[in-house]
């Protein structure tokens, strides 16, 4: 660590706070993320945030090609000297947020494989923007803070259940692959690190009707966690019914009113957008013209 950081400050270059820079110096954790990545020769990889590249150089030489998405202008002159000669590596500066997946994927005529160790302030964020583009993306190998990992890979129930568990779940099979301690970085962070990869499923694990007001559904679910999931509900800003209209919504579906987000499953939040959309959609309870009817 002791002469990267020599090296670093030669060429004036100092981690960045505001872009959450802490860069991977460990070789041997290096060695074992790359490893643990599904990579294969025939294999375009984009790889989000490679600082001085300590994944990006072990990975050009097992893969097709690699395109190193760096939003910092100092790193990429520094990646674009030092991958000089190297004709499977891209160095690109930009925003991972803008980056054209879909477009490098129809360019290169096959689905994308993503490598990064993201930065902890827009982990979600970039998540969020990658699941978007799930349809060109075969895998994820995606080094996060290890609270993250958390949520994302926990089951219905738990305390870290929450909104980006459901939706990472609902495209993908997210699972811990290892534990990073900080020490492996330069500077060190204050907090533990995994890696998780994620295999994109070929179909959503339970199929949305309307994609937008499911997720808003689930957003609102877990604004308030500490509420129900009826009180949380009546004070979305969807305008998702009155009080008694949702939680005769909610009876219809089979979730108590007096249960909390975290506790329902995929299923249950897409029985429950559903006919709330439907509610929605109509303008009158769906449930009131049941009533009448009988």
């Amino acid at each position: 660590m002791t002469s990267l950081v020599r090296e670093l400050k030669e060429m004036g270059i100092f981690p960045k706070r505001n872009l959450g820079q802490n860069f991977l110096v460990d070789k041997e954790v290096a060695q074992e993320i790359v490893g643990l990545a599904p990579l294969e020769p025939d294999d375009i990889v984009v790889e989000i945030g490679p600082g001085r590249g300590a994944l990006t150089f072990l990975m050009v030489p097992r893969v097709k090609r690699v395109v190193a998405v760096e939003v910092d202008r100092r790193m990429v002159d520094y990646l674009s000297d030092k991958g000089k000669g190297m004709t499977s590596l891209a160095v690109v500066c930009r925003d991972a947020l803008q980056f054209d997946f879909l477009g490098l994927a129809q360019e290169a005529g096959r689905k994308l494989k993503v490598v990064a160790n993201l930065p902890y302030n827009i982990s979600t964020p970039i998540i969020f923007r990658l699941l978007e583009c799930r349809g060109v993306l075969a895998h994820l190998t995606l080094m996060l803070q290890q609270e993250v990992a958390q949520r994302i890979t926990s089951p219905p129930g738990s305390r870290d259940y929450g909104s980006l568990s459901i939706f990472a779940q609902l495209y993908t099979s997210p699972e811990i692959l290892m534990r990073v301690p900080p020490h492996a970085f330069y500077p060190r962070p204050k907090v533990e690190s995994a890696v998780v990869g994620f295999e994109i499923l070929e179909h959503p694990r339970v199929e949305i009707g309307d994609r937008g007001f499911f997720q808003g559904v689930v957003r609102a679910s877990f604004a308030q966690r500490r509420k129900t999931i009826l009180n949380s509900l009546k004070n979305s800003p969807l305008a998702l019914g009155s009080r008694e209209e949702i939680k005769e919504v909610l009876e219809a579906v089979g979730i108590d009113p007096r249960r909390r987000a975290e506790t329902l499953d995929l299923v249950e939040f897409k029985r429950l957008a559903d006919t709330l959309r439907e509610l929605n959609r109509d303008g009158n309870s769906i449930l009131a013209s049941e009533r009448k009817v009988g």
